[in-house]
């Protein structure tokens, strides 16, 4: 028997999605900030590792609160990770990959303008679309297809013509491709 489905409102939704968004933007600004002021440069590989390290911490936290005790938690450790080399191996291509990818985002922003490396950086939407369909045989809707499309389209736009006020239109086109296909997988799930 399934789960009961639980309803999030849409005013959660938006609040989320405003949130990450302005994250996301925070980000490239202050990241794209920090690399080029004439300052002396701080290592991109410590910054990635301080992140990491600060989100193992806030795991290893919030898996101490759920087990609830010092002995359940000591357990989950030793069964999910002492006793599981295979399943650790598993993790760890993944964690190596973002790992490159982050110091890769460092490299980015050093050399390209925030709005040019924001829009850019989009096209791992494309790719994960792709990925779920070839790899999870997974299918998308016409509506996800059209706004992956378009999402590719904007980028190009974006590169081909540089020009302050042709980022603008279709930096506005990206933003509703975005919207589309968040509004799509929405409707989906």
């Amino acid at each position: 028997m399934a789960a009961p489905r639980e309803s999030v409102s849409l005013l959660f939704k938006l609040y989320c999605l405003a949130v990450m968004t302005l994250m996301a933007a925070a980000y490239t600004i202050a990241l794209r900030y920090t690399r080029t002021s004439d300052k002396e440069l701080y290592f991109s590989t410590t910054a990635v590792c301080i992140t990491e390290v600060i989100k193992l911490l806030l795991s290893v936290g919030i898996l101490a609160k759920e087990t609830g005790s010092l002995d359940r938690f000591k357990a989950s450790l030793r069964e999910n990770v002492l006793r599981s080399p295979k399943e650790l191996m598993k993790l760890s291509v993944p964690s190596l990959v973002y790992a490159v990818q982050n110091n890769m985002a460092f490299l980015a922003l050093s050399n390209l303008d925030a709005a040019v490396y924001q829009v850019t950086y989009q096209l791992k939407i494309p790719c994960t679309a792709l990925c779920t369909v070839l790899m999870l045989n997974r299918t998308l809707s016409k509506l996800q297809w059209i706004s992956v499309f378009m999402l590719c389209g904007g980028v190009t736009l974006v590169q081909w013509k540089p020009a302050q006020a042709t980022k603008i239109v279709f930096l506005q086109v990206l933003e509703a491709s975005i919207r589309l296909l968040w509004l799509s997988t929405q409707t989906t799930s």
